[in-house]
């Protein structure tokens, strides 16, 4: 009879590893993106402890390049009696593969030094491996100064009502007392 019966192979392996390759630098930009139009002060770290990476607001924050910054160099700007603390939270985490979060003072770039709230996660690559960490700082500065404020406003208070002659009583809005 003749019929005539081929089967074509075509190799895809290329199109799909670009395909793929494609879709990871999609996605780091959407990262990017997101990294440095956010307010949240990014940073990684890998296997080393050594910074490796800040976002643009960071950079914008503490008014230094990313070349001052990585490695150690982002602690030249932390407050120095806050370092030793800051240093051992980070450590230790580090060493248990836990997250952290702590308060601390980093230079800002108009030279004062403003609250921040540096909370650190472990990285792992898609195998499960750890790779390091990622953190995300927030300003806290107006909050702790508020703090600061309502902790004298009480201390304040409490001695007024430590030295008055009289009797004092705190009702709430139904009358009963407090």
């Amino acid at each position: 009879s003749g019929k005539l019966n081929f089967i074509v192979f075509i190799d895809i392996t290329e199109r799909k590893g670009m395909m793929t390759e494609n879709k990871l630098t999609e996605s780091e930009q959407q990262y990017r993106t997101l990294a440095d139009y956010g307010q949240a002060l990014i940073w990684t770290s890998g296997l080393d402890k050594k910074c490796d990476y800040f976002n643009k607001p960071w950079l914008e924050f503490t008014g230094r390049t990313l070349q001052q910054e990585l490695g150690d160099g982002w602690v030249e700007g932390v407050h120095p009696d806050d370092l030793e603390r800051c240093i051992e939270i980070y450590s230790n985490a580090f060493d248990r593969r836990e997250h952290f979060s702590m308060d601390y003072r980093l230079r800002h770039n108009s030279g004062e030094y403003r609250w921040i709230q540096d909370d650190g996660t472990p990285r792992y690559d898609s195998q499960g491996r750890f790779i390091g960490y990622i953190g995300h700082c927030l300003d806290i500065d107006d909050r702790k100064r508020a703090e600061k404020e309502l902790k004298k406003r009480e201390l304040i208070l409490s001695k007024i009502l430590d030295v008055l002659p009289v009797g004092l009583w705190f009702a709430d809005q139904n009358g009963k007392l407090l």
